[in-house]
């Protein structure tokens, strides 16, 4: 048996070394398809979380209950008043709940206006500051966020009759 050196190159077959080419081929497709199938599993996933923060950017934190019209007449004037009132989405049947009392409220309130504050610069503002305020301390919480007046007519009367 005749012994071949260390160093010595080793011929290979020119059959195996058309199977390591083509074997070398076939790694370089299966590469190939696992980057492909891996971008677009992140394609997706990108895609996936940006639809969901759009659709929870979108969804509403608060919730409007209608009140009115209310309808107040005075000596000094008349008013029609037709309200919202703003509540978070946890506390979206709180207004239902307390309709009675609110109209309650909220005809006081109304009743109680000061002619004079009423014919001033910010009269609406005013007011809704005073029903939320007046909400808050009637019910002894803050679940109602915002009062918005939404129709609103206000007419003064002749102090003279």
């Amino acid at each position: 048996m005749a012994r071949v050196p260390v160093n010595a190159p080793v011929k290979v077959p020119a059959k195996a070394q058309a199977k390591e080419q083509a074997r070398a081929k076939d790694n370089f497709v299966a590469y190939i398809a696992a980057a492909v199938v891996v971008c677009m599993a992140g394609i997706f996933l990108f895609t996936w979380n940006q639809v969901r923060a759009a659709h929870d950017v979108n969804k509403p934190h608060v919730t409007y209950t209608k009140f009115g019209p209310y309808r107040i007449e005075s000596q000094a004037f008349a008013m029609n008043a037709s309200l919202v009132v703003e509540t978070s989405l946890d506390n979206s049947s709180w207004a239902e709940t307390n309709r009675k009392d609110l109209d309650v409220v909220f005809k006081r309130v109304l009743s109680d206006a000061d002619p004079k504050m009423m014919r001033a610069p910010n009269n609406l503002s005013t007011l809704q500051n005073t029903l939320v305020k007046t909400c808050d301390a009637t019910f002894g919480s803050h679940v109602v966020q915002d009062v918005l007046i939404t129709d609103f007519n206000y007419e003064q009367r002749d102090e003279q009759g």
